[in-house]
């Protein structure tokens, strides 16, 4: 039943992966070239669209989880979430009241390669959004008592990391992994560290940060680039030029495989091995990307569907600066699911993949990538993050034709490389590990 559902969603894939194919090769008009220049000392990347009135802008704060250390760990993350609740010029209820009015929306998270400032406004009312997005960005406040209450907010969600099993597996697979490394300080914080920091600390940090060289603004949208050049000017040509840089993102070390277990009495073991990656600009990431998926189509199938040890299974692989893969899953009996799931790396790294079943899987990413861009806000996002941590933005527009260039030994050669020395962790019941399975990949 199961694999007739895979089939449908393969083909499905293949089908609109095809019209994708045919639409790009019609008469529709080409549309404006990508501009990237720089401003005031800012670097802008611009995606001129005039199909919609919807404009996306994202800037970009460098440095992420290496501008840190455990004292300040989560700052730009309040930062973040405090920008809007007061500014030069508009209180928090003046602020909201002209977004809302404006259908401008503007947010922020910080991850470990960067934090971003988002905004989505129409072209109908940008005037209206920049100014706010700038007050926000360039100008904020930080009014004592709504800085209070998005502290108290950010630690209670921080808190309950810990009440998922999920959510816990993923804090402490972080903690396993990245231990030595700068990103093993969570851009997010903990809670002992955001409950220390105070209005003090963002003024400053928000200072010391705020600079030219430390952002990078994308834009995709219905505005010109005389527009941009004018507002970017006028609102960034006073900050500071340089400042407040963070380190260099170094490689992940090479580590030995291990399992952590967490005891808790639960229904099921939560299991996750985490494994070093290609980073985004690396040759490897388009091949280890398709591996990884039909990594996890091959272990949906023997784990999930015919043998029924599970209901939740897979693999996959994320990168930025650094690249990591994982395996996945939650099991009754540990040691019986990981067998299964371990013979089918093997197999991947020892039997070279099907072409038809490689260019299945890659219908199905090359779709899921496209998907992911049917927005301005998704386009804008691809070409930053392409852009800090992916070689260059160019590296987003030719990531399928990237991807198709993969062959069956690419796959084998990658899984090889890359999906070895495991780090698995594990919530649940301590007697079901069998440690010496868990680190033998």
């Amino acid at each position: 039943m199961m694999l007739n559902v895979l089939a449908r969603r393969r083909a499905s894939a293949a089908r609109l992966a095809t019209l994708f194919v045919l639409a790009t090769r019609s008469g529709a008009q080409t549309p404006p070239p990508i501009e990237d220049f720089t401003v005031a000392g800012v670097r802008v990347i611009h995606k001129p669209i005039t199909a919609n009135d919807v404009v996306a802008a994202r800037l970009y704060l460098k440095g992420g989880a290496t501008a840190l250390t455990p004292r300040t760990a989560g700052i730009e993350q309040l930062l973040l979430s405090t920008v809007t609740r007061g500014t030069e010029k508009y209180s928090k209820d003046e602020f909201t009241a002209r977004a809302t009015a404006t259908g401008t929306d503007i947010g922020g998270e910080a991850t470990n390669d960067y934090s971003v400032a988002t905004l989505q406004a129409v072209r109908q009312h940008w005037d209206e959004a920049w100014d706010l997005f700038t007050q926000a960005v360039l100008h904020p406040t930080f009014p004592a008592a709504e800085v209070e209450q998005a502290r108290a907010q950010l630690v209670f969600g921080l808190k309950q990391r810990t009440d998922d099993p999920d959510s816990y597996l993923n804090l402490v697979g972080d903690s396993v992994f990245y231990a030595g490394h700068p990103y093993a300080v969570d851009a997010r914080g903990t809670p002992t560290s955001v409950e220390k920091l105070t209005r003090g600390d963002l003024v400053a940090w928000h200072k010391r940060r705020m600079t030219q060289a430390n952002l990078l603004l994308v834009v995709v949208g219905n505005v010109t680039r005389e527009d941009l050049e004018r507002r970017v000017s006028a609102a960034f040509g006073g900050l500071p030029a340089t400042g407040g840089a963070a380190p260099r993102v170094p490689p992940l070390a090479a580590a030995r495989p291990r399992v952590a277990v967490v005891e808790r009495q639960l229904p099921t073991n939560y299991i996750m091995g985490l494994f070093v990656g290609a980073d985004r600009a690396s040759p490897d990431y388009p091949a280890l990307q398709l591996a990884t998926r039909m990594l996890s189509e091959r272990l949906f199938e023997e784990v999930r569907t015919k043998r029924n040890l599970t209901y939740a299974v897979g693999a996959g692989h994320s990168a930025g600066y650094v690249g990591r893969g994982n395996l996945y899953v939650t099991a009754v009996e540990p040691d019986t699911t990981l067998k299964v799931m371990l013979a089918e790396v093997r197999r991947l790294q020892r039997e070279p993949v099907p072409t038809d079943r490689l260019q299945e899987t890659l219908n199905v990413f090359a779709t899921d990538y496209w998907v992911g861009q049917e927005t301005n806000m998704g386009q804008a996002q691809q070409l930053g993050h392409s852009q800090l941590t992916g070689g260059g933005w160019r590296n987003a527009l030719t990531f399928t034709d990237r991807l198709r260039g993969v062959t069956p030994a690419d796959v084998q050669r990658v899984a090889i490389r890359y999906l070895k020395n495991a780090r698995f962790v594990v919530i649940g019941d301590p007697k079901k590990v069998d440690r010496a399975l868990f680190t033998s990949l």
